[in-house]
C-alpha cells in the first residue's frame, strides 16, 4: 500500500464521506455522493418527451411527439434535454450549490450530469460548449458560474472544448423567480451578446444551464448564438421543472 492510499483510508476512518442529501454514512462508497435510499428519489428524465423544447409526457401512449407549444413557436435552439427532475433532494442540493455556495455539492451534481446517458445525444457532432453567463455584479456576489462548473465537467467527459468568452451578459436582469413564462421572455429579452462572432461563424454549439424552467433564457441564448454565425445551439440542464 503506498503512503496516500494509507493516509486516505485513515481519513476515512476519522472522516467518512458522507451522503450530501441526509449526511448519513457511505460504507463502501467510493466516488458516491448520495446513500442507497436517496438515490431511489432520485427522479432522472427518461420518459416520452418533444424532440425539441424536451417537455415530458408522463403518461403519453404516442412516445415522442411536439408539445402544442413547439408547434405554435418554435425555439431558437435545437432541442434542450434535462438529465434530473427539478424536486425534492435535487432542488436542495442545487439551492445549497447556487445560494449556499457549497462546491461540494456542485462538483456532486455536475457528476450526475456528466455520467448521465441522454440516448438522442450526438456529442461528436458539436465544435464547443458555452456555459449561461452570469452578469459580472451576480458573478462577484456568488463568486462562481454554476453553469461553468456543470459545463467543465461535460467538456472533460465527452472531449469538447468549454469556452465561457463566446456569449456574455450585458444586462442585469430581475430575476427569473416567481416570473410567468411570458414574464420571462420580457425580463430576458436583449441580455446576452456575442462576444466574438467571427469564432462562432458555422459552430453546432451545447448550452448548458442548472435549470430548465421554461426556456425562456435558453432560448435567448440561442438566439444571440445563431445571430452572431453559429449553426446549432442544443441546449443541455441539470435538471428541469416538471
Amino acid at each position: 500500500m503506498i503512503l496516500a492510499d494509507l493516509f486516505h483510508d485513515i481519513s476515512d476512518v476519522f472522516f467518512p464521506p458522507l451522503c450530501i442529501s441526509c449526511a448519513d454514512v457511505l460504507p463502501d462508497c467510493q466516488d458516491k455522493v448520495f446513500c442507497r435510499e436517496c438515490l431511489q428519489n432520485i427522479h432522472y428524465i427518461t420518459q416520452c418527451h418533444c424532440p425539441v423544447c424536451g417537455a415530458i409526457f408522463p403518461d403519453s401512449p404516442a412516445g415522442n411527439h411536439l408539445c402544442g407549444s413547439c408547434l405554435d413557436n418554435k425555439p431558437h435552439y435545437t432541442f434542450a434535454r434535462a438529465a434530473l427532475a427539478y424536486e425534492g433532494i435535487i432542488l436542495d442540493a442545487i439551492h445549497q450549490f447556487k445560494y449556499g455556495r457549497n462546491i461540494i455539492h456542485g462538483a456532486a451534481l455536475a457528476g450526475l450530469l456528466a455520467d448521465f446517458h441522454f440516448p438522442d445525444m450526438d456529442w461528436s457532432t458539436y465544435d464547443v460548449i458555452i456555459p449561461v453567463p452570469l452578469h459580472i455584479r451576480r458573478l462577484r456576489d456568488r463568486g462562481f458560474n454554476q453553469a461553468l462548473l456543470l459545463a467543465r465537467a461535460l467538456g472533460k467527459k465527452h472531449g469538447l472544448d468549454v469556452d465561457f468568452s463566446l456569449l456574455k451578459r450585458r444586462k442585469l436582469t430581475l430575476t427569473q423567480t416567481g416570473l410567468d413564462k411570458k414574464e420571462r421572455a420580457i425580463n430576458i429579452k436583449g441580455a446576452f451578446f456575442a462576444a466574438h462572432p467571427g469564432r462562432l461563424k458555422e459552430k453546432n454549439i451545447i448550452l448548458v444551464d442548472d435549470v430548465f424552467t421554461t426556456g425562456a433564457t435558453i432560448n435567448e441564448c440561442a438566439k444571440t448564438l445563431k445571430k452572431g454565425g453559429a449553426n446549432q445551439v442544443a441546449a443541455i440542464t441539470l435538471a428541469r421543472v416538471l
